[in-house]
């Protein structure tokens, strides 16, 4: 059995991050007469994604649950997605979307949801390759409520779609404990799409497998692994392969009962497209033709991409493999390409035969373009990223270039010389960022469009000067083995106060829960044993981005 961790509530949790919420229950009658057949309805897409985390290969869960709650009456919960199969690895969900469900919901106002998750599901696989024990993994229940930012207004045959972005980059969202286990606090956010539907269109779905529930004059029934069914329309443009021909296929050989794997399009009006379409008689193989790369081999002319399993798999590059940023800018054709690609992009590859060992790529798709980890240096033009065995990648700032502190892009500058400044640090507080990546058609380099400060999550160590005056003394063990301390502050405006939790072990059970600003001067105290997670600031200090501290352990 799993060790047991009390649920509790992170609503109100600072930077505007709010617990996942993970049940549900469906209230009102649950018949289908007459009066509810009369009810206005529309279509309810559920769509998620993930921040980005280089310390994880797998976190898998379960959905298995999820409903909206009308806005007037939080007692009236309508269930958009119900199954017992949905695993997904929220890993491999930055820069692409899993559609989770698109539902009929009755019209109305709606303001929250719940998604509830199996916690027995949880897989939890380091960068690594180790894998987490069962009895290592300490879940926050099973159901938490999350707001919306923006309101959902469902209307009689109208077409709306919800974005959730989990936060793996979250310092709260994996804990390890004092005695090496780890607690799961899922952090998830609403993301709202400022060009609405349109939005969504532009979207880059994951691959949904299944198989075909019924085929029509111009569209088919997927009835997917999830256990939920989507209607997928094709045209002219949709692409079919046969795997049980090795050739390339057409709409024609779809039926009923065929396992299939096809990768979608939403429009404005909420209708999915097909866009590539994988059929055949017997299951296919377990292989997602998207992923992050682990690795790119020059030498042998191959990419390393995620899988499902967390595993890399290898992906042979040929002279006529293209290589496109987004879809429409050509990067080039061929191995020489393999130069502008590094580890931690994410890819969609097209493969010419998916049945082949190894697999050819046909075209490689970069959907994302990263790099992170240690910011080494940074003036006004430029700034480096230091990697000690691939070595350093330095680019130019786009304009306009941008940067901002994980969490908050609401308070972004354009200052590159207070960008500048704030790359400091002493000892194990390196400053930590993530850029994304535009391709520079003109100079054929990549150049970074932003910057963005990644907390410091600092080893284990005390509070060794008891917090007063927004500041607090933190003392841990660094890399060298040698004690360093470091002043934190931490900000009491609401809105921009750091995450402040305290864990209590009480006879095996342990329990979470946040501390208000009001108790801070009570429990961060000297020698409490703790956790921080800081950022850098413009004068050279840092500022506290989450603090937890330990008892009973």
């Amino acid at each position: 059995m799993r060790p047991v961790l009390r649920t509790f509530s992170l609503l109100a949790l600072p930077l505007g991050l709010s617990a996942l919420a993970l049940s549900i229950a469906c209230s009102g009658s649950s018949s289908a007469g007459s009066s509810a057949s009369a009810t206005p309805m529309g279509t309810a897409s559920i769509i998620l994604t993930d921040a980005p985390s280089d310390q994880w290969s797998a976190v898998e869960v379960v959905v298995t649950k999820v409903a909206f709650l009308n806005k007037s009456d939080h007692t009236k919960e309508v269930v958009a997605f119900q199954g017992a199969s949905a695993k997904i690895n929220l890993v491999d969900l930055d820069s692409v979307g899993e559609l989770l469900a698109s539902a009929q919901i009755p019209a109305g106002t709606y303001d929250a949801l719940r998604i509830t998750i199996d916690p027995a599901s949880v897989n939890l696989v380091k960068a690594d390759g180790t894998t987490v024990a069962a009895n290592q993994i300490h879940v926050l229940g099973s159901s938490v409520l999350v707001g919306l930012s923006t309101d959902l207004v469902v209307t009689a045959n109208g077409s709306n779609a919800v974005q959730l972005d989990f936060d793996l980059a979250h310092p709260l969202f994996l804990v390890q404990l004092p005695d090496g286990s780890w607690a799961m606090n899922l952090q998830v956010r609403h993301r709202p799409n400022a060009n609405g539907m349109m939005g969504m269109a532009q979207l880059m779905f994951r691959h949904r497998k299944g198989t075909v529930a019924s085929v029509g004059a111009s569209s088919f029934v997927l009835h997917t692994d999830s256990g939920n069914d989507l209607t997928v329309n094709v045209d002219a443009g949709s692409w079919f392969f046969d795997a049980d021909a090795r050739a390339q296929g057409s709409f024609a050989g779809l039926a009923a009962g065929k396992h299939v794997l096809i990768s979608l399009r939403m429009q404005p009006d909420g209708s999915l497209w097909a866009v590539r379409v994988w059929y055949s008689v017997n299951a296919l193989p377990t292989w997602t033709p998207e992923g992050h790369l682990y690795g790119v081999d020059r030498v042998n002319n191959r990419l390393l991409v995620s899988t499902s399993t967390g595993a890399p798999r290898a992906i042979a590059i040929d002279s006529d493999t293209t290589f496109t940023y987004r879809t429409s800018l050509s990067l080039g054709t061929g191995t020489a390409t393999l130069a502008n690609l590094w580890s931690g992009f994410k890819v969609q590859v097209q493969v010419k035969d998916p049945l082949a060992t190894p697999m050819h790529a046909q075209s490689v798709n970069i959907q994302r373009a990263v790099d992170a980890g240690q910011i080494s240096a940074a003036d006004a033009t430029q700034l480096t990223y230091a990697h000690p065995i691939a070595g350093d990648r330095t680019y130019a700032y786009t304009s306009p270039f941008s940067w901002w502190y994980v969490g908050l892009p609401g308070l972004s500058s354009t200052s590159t010389s207070a960008f500048a400044s704030a790359v400091t640090g002493a000892g194990d507080v390196r400053v930590q960022g993530l850029s994304d990546l535009v391709w520079n058609g003109g100079t054929g380099a990549w150049n970074a469009g932003n910057a963005i400060f990644l907390p410091v999550a600092l080893p284990q160590g005390t509070i060794s000067g008891s917090y007063s005056g927004g500041q607090l003394g933190f003392t841990f063990t660094n890399s060298t083995g040698a004690s360093q301390s470091i002043s934190v502050s931490l900000n009491p405006t609401v809105g921009l106060q750091p995450a402040v939790l305290e864990v209590t072990n009480q006879s095996g059970v342990v329990t979470v829960a946040p501390i208000p600003v009001t108790d801070w001067a009570a429990k961060l105290v000297s020698p409490a044993r703790a956790r921080v997670a800081v950022v850098p600031k413009p004068d050279g200090s840092f500022a506290a981005y989450a603090v937890v501290v330990f008892s009973g352990f």
